[in-house]
């Protein structure tokens, strides 16, 4: 996924690591320690303000409950060594100070970890709405250019390029073994790769561990000779996992060569930041060598990695819509399960077709949602429509809205019941136990696995 603001959050440092206890025992013995300069005969203050109670409030709102409750527990052991030296001041033991001292610590620190905890939902929530943003785009940006202005480039070929991704979805769905995917169509790609930006001389090369590529290619084109994983442009393209290149003038020049063995380097990494393989390009002509053939190959390089990346189960599914639609659901129950979000799943059942209805539900549809039209075993149509990032009181809003809707299309007296409508919702589950889905999809609304797969 693409850099975005929302990935330099951060609320405070990390309250893990030796450097935050090093902290909390500086803090804590720097309050002390001025006490005992400052007011020897009553170092903790217990007689009026007490001043190094701010020890501990300041590591709380830094650190959290722990290391407040660390802070103030230092300061209450102090008292009683100091009490137990024999210092008049704590010759009665001061209990206030001391209930004080640990609940209103205990309290800064609790409410600094729930802000952490609620802050760090909305970013997950945020980078879900990043990685459908750059699916969006993606998916916008193909459409905008696969039939005209590629098969003008591509005027020799007889297939666009819409045809060609779905050939090498066709092939990935034969494959026994989804996880060699990569391995296993490497040729494809390049070809499909080479074919769109022109190329002479290139090979695809596997990332591992996104550090350094593998030493042999997983394809080549034309006389690709050894390359050296420090080339320049390669570290540089590892690093920003974006596309880079050579400038075209000093391509023109002949000057690239001082600097790297290669005119550019694609990554092919998918909309969830994994980077998989680059393509290394030596050689393509110099009339298509500009930004506009770049951006393609970028464009492509990440839809193939997209697809490497699907779901082997959604693969096996009938259509691309329900393919898609298995994927966002299973992304969804993995954020219900991992990161304690919502999630809403609700089936409208026709008792009669009625593409007048199909269409109100089109336009009720949000920006995040995602809907899937399909025939259930009772020879009925239905709507999937799939609700992330919301809960039941959210999903029950929607149903209300729809409601309002259908009123103003068909008349106040005609609801649900009315227009032949079954409404079914399921509110995805953060157990992990996944049996209660299976049976609202293929018991409850008479769905089969192969229009929807979890």
């Amino acid at each position: 996924m693409i850099d975005s603001p929302h990935k330099d959050y951060s609320l405070a440092p990390r309250a893990s690591g030796v450097g935050s206890w090093l902290e909390t025992v500086s803090l804590t013995a720097l309050a002390i320690g001025l006490g005992l300069w400052l007011t020897p005969n009553d170092p903790l203050q217990t007689g009026g303000f007490p001043w190094a109670l701010l020890a501990p409030l300041l590591v709380g709102v830094r650190y959290g409950f722990v290391k407040a409750l660390a802070s103030a527990a230092i300061l209450v052991a102090t008292l009683l060594v100091l009490r137990n030296g024999g210092l008049p001041a704590y010759e009665v033991m001061p209990a206030k100070y001391i209930i004080g001292t640990l609940v209103s610590s205990m309290l800064v620190g609790e409410f600094r970890d729930l802000w952490e905890r609620r802050l760090q939902r909305l970013q997950m929530a945020n980078e879900y709405r990043q990685y459908r943003l750059d699916e969006f785009t993606r998916a916008h940006q193909i459409l905008r250019i696969s039939h005209d202005r590629l098969e003008q480039r591509v005027a020799g070929s007889d297939q666009s390029l819409r045809s060609s991704l779905l050939i090498l979805r066709e092939r990935m769905r034969e494959l026994e073994e989804h996880k060699e995917a990569l391995t296993s169509l490497a040729e494809p790609i390049l070809a499909l790769l080479g074919q769109y930006g022109s190329l002479r001389v290139a090979a695809l090369y596997l990332v591992e561990n996104r550090e350094r590529l593998a030493p042999m290619p997983l394809a080549a084109m034309g006389e690709m000779a050894e390359l050296d994983s420090n080339d320049p442009l390669v570290r540089l393209c590892i690093e920003k996992g974006d596309l880079v290149s050579v400038r075209e003038e000093f391509i023109e020049r002949g000057e690239h060569r001082s600097f790297s063995s290669l005119q550019a380097c694609v990554p092919l990494i998918d909309t969830e930041d994994n980077l998989l393989a680059i393509l290394a390009i030596r050689k393509m002509p110099f009339f298509v060598f500009n930004d506009r053939t770049l951006s393609l190959l970028a464009l492509l390089a990440g839809h193939v990695a997209d697809l490497l990346q699907s779901d082997a189960k959604a693969l096996k599914l009938d259509d691309a819509d329900s393919q898609s639609f298995s994927q966002q659901l299973r992304r969804a129950l993995i954020d219900v399960e991992q990161h304690n979000l919502s999630g809403s799943l609700i089936v409208l059942e026709l008792n009669e077709p009625n593409e007048q209805l199909m269409r109100v539900f089109a336009d009720s549809q949000r920006g995040l949602d995602l809907q899937l039209r399909v025939r259930n075993g009772r020879g009925r149509d239905c709507v999937l429509i799939l609700m992330p990032l919301t809960s039941a009181e959210g999903a029950r809003g929607y149903i209300k809205r729809l409601e309002q809707l259908l009123a103003e299309r068909f008349g106040q007296n005609r609801g649900f019941t009315e227009l032949g409508l079954h409404l079914m919702h399921y509110e995805l589950e953060p157990s992990g136990n996944r049996a209660g889905l299976l049976h609202f999809l293929f018991t409850e609304c008479a769905l089969n696995d192969r229009q929807v797969a979890i």
